[in-house]
């Protein structure tokens, strides 16, 4: 009774934290959160996407090719509180706060240790990163919630049936959440089935009792390898020329970089084939992705620096943890070495894994929402490195006084810590991100709605990206409307020329 008070207390806390002022932080509300609110709103409206396709596994959005489960989970929030800032973060919001009773519900099955579950459940209540996050339509932060429950089924699942079947519908739902996701379900899957083998279930991987594991999972296999083809169909759509685009294997120098330091070796006397060998694609992506992963397990990132762009909640230069953090991070790595319990292991091979998919990312800076996918693993390992170091310290001095003390001490410094960042959050990163969070385009377009009928026609720059966005989703319009001047545009694409302006 006393843990589920606990829970309670913390699911307050992160309720507060992620829900009151959301539609004014963080400040602005950008195109990507526009695009996916218009989006819930067609629909919602009409079963189609912007671009008049019926239930879209990808959304054609501006041409990056949003995955849609943000926008599928957001038609009922614009459907009870209508179209506005509310309404779209509102899921981010509430998959923020659930993801806490997921976390809690999966350090209790991995470990059974109650402070263990919820210690990690007020790590990431109070987590810098997940409240960001949390706070705006951000697709990255839906993984924090299906990927540690799909675990957390997954493991159910090795006694029921039942169980498995919801743990492969939660990570069939990761591939459509967000690119990053999509990249390591797959891993976690086979760390799991590894994992396995440590609960006594061998026949999961076993040879001469496979057949019979996937008769007893048959439905399950189903469930995922259905949605997981899904996904990747959308690799035909679009999608896969946006991802690539994004990635090491298609520089923005387009290779100049590597040309340069051949043509230099080659000036200075290397043979042309030897200049080669140390100067290719291959060695050009293999040095670049291990500085870009090095470079998301540091403490530059963790501690120090934390996210370079301000563009979706977080704030530069404040570390994704806290400081504090970095004591309870060591502890588990001492308790890893000393124990080596599998559950310890898959936690640590999560988070090492993890920032795989941001570190073949060839955007400069440190992307939070791309390595979000080490929530809440990092946290759950600060948790269980708390939890040892209390039990270390309570065994040696062995007075209920001094543990008590001890709790408080580290309780107020979290929150001690938990205040100056929401004083940076609230008073600092409103000045400082308004640009990156694109602040005032609704106030424009209320401007511009009550001169337009002194006007023929107004032009909106494409200074603002893609302006349309702002106009649809504050102006509400048909999206029957939009959808019909979409087709109009998809003609510029077929000629090549992407980025086009259109009179209209």
């Amino acid at each position: 009774m006393k843990n589920n008070s606990l829970l309670f207390l913390i699911l307050v806390i992160a309720f507060f934290l992620r829900f009151v002022g959301i539609s004014e932080y963080p400040i602005g509300f950008t195109q990507d959160e526009a695009g996916l609110g218009y989006e819930a709103y067609s629909l919602l409206l009409t079963g189609k996407d912007s671009w008049g396709n019926s239930f879209p596994l990808t959304l054609r959005s501006f041409g990056d090719f949003k995955l849609p489960l943000y926008s599928y989970l957001t038609i009922l929030p614009v459907y009870f509180f209508g179209l506005n800032e509310f309404s779209v973060r509102f899921t981010g919001a509430i998959f923020g706060t659930l993801a806490i009773v997921a976390t809690f519900l999966l350090v209790d099955k991995l470990s059974g240790q109650k402070r263990a579950s919820l210690i990690s459940a007020l790590l990431l209540a109070i987590s810098p990163w997940h409240i960001s996050l949390s706070r705006g339509a951000f697709e990255a932060n839906l993984t924090t919630f299906f990927m540690p429950l799909g675990i957390w089924a997954f493991l159910k699942g090795l006694k029921s049936s039942k169980w498995m079947i919801l743990s492969s519908f939660l990570f069939g739902l990761n591939f459509y959440s967000y690119h990053s996701a999509r990249v390591l379900a797959p891993i976690i899957i086979v760390l799991l089935i590894l994992y396995s083998r440590t609960s006594g279930n061998n026949n999961l991987i076993n040879k001469s009792t496979l057949w019979k594991s996937v008769m007893r999972f048959k439905i399950a296999i189903v469930i995922l390898v259905t949605l997981f083809l899904g996904s990747l169909g959308t690799l035909f759509q679009g999608a896969a020329t946006r991802g690539l685009d994004v990635t090491l294997i298609n520089p923005t120098d387009k290779w100049k970089y590597m040309s340069q330091r051949r043509f230099e070796a080659i000036k200075q006397g290397v043979p042309t084939e030897v200049a080669r060998i140390f100067s290719n694609k291959v060695t050009y992506i293999a040095d670049n992705f291990v500085g870009n992963y090095l470079s998301y397990i540091s403490p530059v990132f963790l501690f120090s620096q934390g996210a370079s762009d301000d563009g979706y909640g977080m704030i530069p230069g404040r570390g994704v943890l806290y400081l504090i953090e970095i004591l309870f991070l060591t502890f588990f790595l001492i308790q890893l070495i000393k124990d080596q319990k599998p559950y310890l292991i898959f936690i640590f091979l999560w988070i090492i894994l993890a920032p795989i998919p941001a570190a073949i990312s060839k955007a400069t800076g440190f992307s939070a929402t791309r390595a979000a996918v080490m929530m809440p693993a990092i946290q759950i390992a600060s948790a269980y490195g708390f939890s040892f170091l209390l039990l270390f310290l309570e065994n040696s001095f062995r007075n209920k006084y001094f543990s008590l003390a001890l709790k408080i001490f580290f309780l107020g410094i979290l929150f001690t810590s938990l205040a100056f960042f929401l004083e940076d959050y609230l008073f600092h990163a409103p000045i400082h991100a308004s640009e990156s969070m694109q602040y005032g385009r609704g106030e424009l377009v209320n401007y511009v709605s009550g001169i337009e009928d002194k006007y023929d026609k107004i032009f909106m720059s494409r200074t603002m990206s893609v302006p349309h966005v702002w106009v649809a989703f504050y102006k509400k319009w048909n999206p029957k409307d939009l959808q019909l001047e979409s087709i109009k545009w998809l003609k510029y694409e077929e000629e090549g020329q992407q980025y086009l302006d259109q009179e209209h």
